[in-house]
């Protein structure tokens, strides 16, 4: 085989890598926003440990049990978007900087709506030839708390609002997506 065989090959497994990173953060974030618990859950491997800084500390399990229980019982709805994306990789073994800004409807007195910008540290692992999350850390850039403007809701710029769970209409609209685990 050519060196520049070689090359190319390292080249597209690399790229490869990257794009099964990427899905995974998307999935994180489509999980989370419609309420997939299997399908968050699926990102990570069983001894997986989460660090979501002074709001949470722990094995995954008992993360995904905050994010379902607790903490999203105070949320009608959330957005997460992914700005930037970074990738290194070293064999069966890859870190990953990921800034994402999030959107959460609140459902508590005082505060219609939080954006906030954080960055996750991960760390994944190749198993068994899947790639999931083995690690993951999260600090916060900033964050902001506003009321909605209930008047942006109607007139020319009306739309539905999102809803959570199977009630989205992603699943209607999208059947290819439907709820569980990334595959």
């Amino acid at each position: 085989m050519s060196h520049d065989s070689e090359l190319d090959r390292h080249a597209v497994h690399q790229l490869l890598v990257k794009q099964r990173l990427h899905d995974l953060e998307m999935a994180y974030c489509r999980g989370i926003d419609r309420r997939d618990r299997e399908l968050f859950r699926s990102v990570y491997f069983d001894d997986a440990v989460e660090d979501h800084g002074g709001m949470f500390q722990g094995p995954v399990e008992e993360f995904v049990d905050w994010v379902f229980g607790g903490f999203m019982s105070r949320i009608d709805s959330t957005a997460h978007y992914v700005l930037n994306e970074a990738y290194r990789i070293d064999g069966d073994k890859a870190e990953g900087e990921i800034h994402r800004i999030s959107y959460h409807r609140i459902l508590e007195p005082g505060v219609d709506q939080r954006f906030s910008a954080v960055r996750s540290f991960s760390r994944y692992e190749c198993r068994g030839g899947i790639w999931k999350i083995a690690r993951r850390t999260s600090v916060r850039d900033w964050i902001v708390d506003t009321p909605q403007t209930v008047d942006l809701l109607g007139g020319q710029v009306a739309m539905s609002l999102s809803a959570h769970g199977n009630a989205d209409r992603s699943y209607v609209e999208l059947p290819l997506f439907s709820p569980g685990p990334i595959d």
